[in-house]
């Protein structure tokens, strides 16, 4: 987003601002840097609290919109999506989009509903990979409505001819010859997401760090003295836990001595320029790492995956392989080690190919020619923050909101999630009775000598404590 609104401002005579949800950290110090202005506001929805919360964000929101009179508000992340969908079609702002950062959130039962259900309210959207764009077709929206804008690295800062390769033979002290193969991407944790999570990816970690771990055997087989680099740190607590477990299976697959783990390195493009294959083994991505490997002209393996087929044609910049096919994934890297002329020319081709659509540049063209277009085609219509439409707007909202509380807290989370739990605490309900019916008629039964109290008791003393509450046997 930063490097897209600098691009917009410097190139193209754009005056720009950032709505951001926080008002410190990395991008908050990104956009100082570059001295774009900025306002913050909050976009959580996902909690009980942010959805009664959402009125009167959106209430801010729409105030500040129709204040600053925007020509054009574009949304990138799914929340800021929503919320900013909203806001922008109530204050009336003439041109609306939502530039989708990959296609996860389309595959993701819940966010994707929610996306269909509100895009209307946008007068286009941008998918950012041919992926996004054909699920979006197939949830019905037309195609005069998709404008393809990939989210593309500034080309200045990868100069493959500039970037010297850092010498990680010498380094960890293998020979010259050692085949070496680099993935870089951060460890995320395995998601588990009640409908937030595409169904292929729960309970899995996303990079596919498992997927290439389970592949170092067969690449072994043929090239014995080949390491494996993964490249990166845990995201947060949870990340950082899922690499200790990636570890684990390394040591117990022993393959310790073949697969290393470097942490965080600030010097990816000089590992990218000193590997002999790098790759991407993702379950779900847009483009991923894909785009900053070719720039650096890296013979790249990817996942039939997203958008990194965009960027990786089979054969052409880089080998494509099947996702959760450690086998497969195998095959692509060692058909690049077998011929690494081929493969330095699939990563000049894919340089070449990147430098054509996939810059910076391109993007921020794109962009300034589709916002003049829609708003030109809009200010032929009529005149916008207009306050009677927004008044209109905001009564035809009222059963939006209700429609999309209902589904989201009725019927994705309680009837998903809480409704089955309160089931399963009443079908023990009965159990709990009639043993505590026993458990009385066996005191009385003891006080008036009609029996022992004893082997009961030592029945409940047995019991087990299920979910927090007491199972008896």
């Amino acid at each position: 987003m930063v490097e897209q609104l600098r691009e917009l401002r410097d190139r193209h005579h754009c005056e720009v601002m950032a709505v951001v949800s926080g008002e410190s950290g990395g991008l908050i110090e990104l956009l100082r840097a570059e001295n774009i202005p900025y306002h913050v506001e909050s976009f959580r929805f996902a909690s009980i609290r942010g959805i009664l919360g959402m009125p009167l964000t959106v209430s801010r929101l729409v105030r500040f919109l129709r204040r600053e009179r925007f020509d054009v508000v574009q949304t990138h992340l799914f929340f800021s999506m929503v919320m900013g969908r909203i806001s922008a079609w109530l204050a009336d702002v003439p041109v609306r989009l939502a530039m989708l950062t990959g296609p996860y959130q389309l595959q993701a039962p819940i966010s994707c509903w929610i996306d269909r259900d509100t895009s209307w309210m946008d007068t286009g959207l941008i998918p950012s990979c041919e992926c996004s764009s054909q699920l979006y077709q197939s949830m019905g929206i037309s195609k005069e409505r998709l404008t393809l804008v990939y989210y593309a690295p500034d080309e200045s800062k990868f100069c493959a001819e500039q970037v010297q390769p850092v010498n990680l033979r010498d380094e960890y002290g293998w020979p010259p010859e050692t085949p070496l193969i680099g993935k870089i991407a951060y460890f995320y944790p395995p998601m588990i997401g009640n409908g937030w999570v595409p169904k292929s990816l729960e309970g899995r970690g996303v990079k596919g760090h498992e997927d290439l771990v389970a592949a170092v055997p067969h690449v072994l087989s043929e090239f014995p003295d080949a390491k494996f680099l993964l490249v990166g740190s845990g995201w947060g607590e949870a990340g950082q836990k899922y690499m200790e477990e990636i570890k684990k299976m390394v040591h117990q697959m022993g393959l310790q001595r073949s697969v290393i783990f470097t942490g965080y390195r600030k010097e990816s493009n000089q590992i990218l320029r000193s590997v002999d294959v790098a790759v991407q083994a993702s379950l779900n991505e847009n483009l991923g790492g894909t785009m900053e490997a070719l720039l650096m002209e890296s013979p790249l393996v990817v996942t039939r995956v997203g958008g990194m087929v965009d960027a990786v044609r089979d054969g052409e910049t880089g080998v494509v392989v099947e996702p959760s096919n450690p086998a497969d994934l195998a095959r692509g890297i060692i058909q690049l080690l077998r011929d690494p002329e081929k493969a330095r020319a699939l990563g000049r081709a894919g340089r070449k190919l990147m430098l054509e659509r996939f810059t910076l540049g391109r993007a921020a063209s794109d962009l300034n020619e589709l916002y003049r277009s829609q708003l030109y085609r809009a200010e032929k219509r009529r005149t916008f923050y207009n306050p009677l439409v927004s008044l209109l707007r905001l009564l035809a909202f009222i059963p939006v909101l209700t429609y999309l509380t209902f589904r989201l807290y009725f019927v994705d989370i309680y009837l998903r999630i809480y409704l089955p739990i309160h089931i399963a605490r009443l079908r023990l309900v009965p159990v709990r009775v009639y043993y505590r019916i026993r458990f009385f008629l066996s005191i009385i039964r003891g006080t008036l000598g009609l029996g022992r109290v004893f082997p009961t008791t030592s029945r409940l003393l047995t019991s087990r404590r299920i979910n927090g509450r007491v199972r008896y046997k």
